[in-house]
């Protein structure tokens, strides 16, 4: 019996303790994170599966993206992944993760969460059925027992954030597909429709002196 025999079946041992306790980060964005929820009940009990959900990123391994990223998230969202211990995993539920659902074309979207996170696996839907996201992870339990020969490599993270300068970026929309036209660096910034305190008043229509009140 050779070292590379005991050095496969160790790694085979790890990647069949990492499959089996599979913690997911406690994250919901919009209406599939109900369905995850639901998933966890006990009429699914993915339980069963070792996935017990997680409050802290520093206690998860596994990602699963629900809904729509905004320009205002996106940082979160990949600071949460940052703070993951390797190895770790990503999942797309549902299209508004996949590539941004119906609100695609939104100002305040960039696109799929792709753009920020490496994904391992997309599950289509809108929503997903608790039964889909148990398959997915059946799927994701496939990778991890095909990837366990040899050492947990990283994923290639893409490089849309940059931290230094993580709004500006956004704003620019680099990588978005849908050139991310926002053109305020805060959602607080942007002028209401209705409120005309909000809207700029033009240097020519300014009153040099406010009137006194009589």
């Amino acid at each position: 019996m050779g070292f590379g025999f005991i050095s496969k079946f160790i790694e085979g041992r790890k990647a069949w303790a990492r499959r089996s306790s599979l913690w997911p980060l406690t994250f919901g964005i919009m209406c599939c994170a109900l369905e995850m929820m639901a998933a966890g009940t006990g009429r699914f009990d993915t339980e069963r599966f070792g996935m017990i959900y997680r409050p802290s990123p520093r206690h998860s391994d596994i990602l699963i993206i629900n809904g729509p990223v905004s320009h205002k998230l996106a940082p979160r969202l990949r600071l949460l992944w940052d703070q993951m211990p390797e190895p770790k995993w990503a999942m797309c539920m549902g299209e508004c993760a996949t590539s941004g659902g119906k609100y695609y074309q939104s100002y305040s979207i960039i696109g799929g969460a792709d753009e920020i996170l490496p994904i391992d696996v997309y599950i289509p839907g809108c929503p997903v059925r608790p039964e889909a996201l148990m398959f997915a992870v059946s799927k994701l339990q496939e990778k991890i027992s095909k990837d366990a020969i040899g050492e947990w490599v990283p994923p290639d993270v893409p490089d849309y954030i940059d931290y230094n300068d993580q709004i500006r970026d956004l704003i620019a929309g680099k990588n978005s597909p849908w050139k991310g036209n926002m053109a305020y660096e805060e959602v607080k910034d942007i002028p209401s429709m209705g409120a005309l305190v909000n809207i700029p008043i033009p240097e020519s229509k300014k009153v040099e002196k406010p009137l006194e009140q009589e």
